[in-house]
């Protein structure tokens, strides 16, 4: 096999091959975001039924209902790679179920940055003054659009 200067090695394998992997990593991919998505789905989804949840003030319950359906749409979204390659196995297009699964996980890693923003800044309009919790949702903002967006091109190796 080939080596790269940085020690990597080429791939020998044929499109079909390739195309399984890039299928499964996207899957793997998947199934982390989908975790983490159905665990914040599944607080909002038990959060009326808490104790407290009556005190909230009229505005964070609107909040609170796009923030669920939201995050139940983000989780729908997530399925839909499965539901795409469902629909179109064992008709050789899996390049293009790749495409889309792939295009699809884009929109999710936005959505799901967009989601864990929207849930601290209901949180923190929960529990301190508006200003206060203005700081700490456009703080979280910050960073999470750093980790997402701004960090993986960054730490792209080096082409050989």
């Amino acid at each position: 096999m080939n080596e790269r200067g940085n020690g990597e090695t080429l791939r020998h394998e044929t499109t079909g091959e390739k195309q399984d992997r890039n299928w499964n990593d996207l899957l793997q991919e998947l199934r982390v975001m989908q975790t983490g998505t159905q665990i914040v789905t599944a607080f909002l989804v038990t959060l009326p039924f808490q104790a407290r949840f009556d005190d909230l003030a009229g505005e964070l319950i609107g909040w609170y209902v796009a923030l669920l359906v939201a995050a139940v749409m983000l989780t729908v979204l997530m399925l839909l790679p499965v539901a795409i390659h469902r629909r179109f196995f064992g008709r050789h297009v899996k390049h293009r179920t790749v495409q889309l699964g792939h295009r699809v996980l884009r929109i999710c890693l936005a959505g799901m940055g967009l989601l864990l923003a929207g849930c601290v800044a209901f949180i923190a309009h929960a529990l301190v003054d508006p200003v206060g919790a203005w700081w700490v949702t456009g703080s979280t903002a910050v960073v999470i659009g750093v980790l997402l967006v701004v960090l993986p091109p960054v730490l792209r190796p080096e082409a050989a």
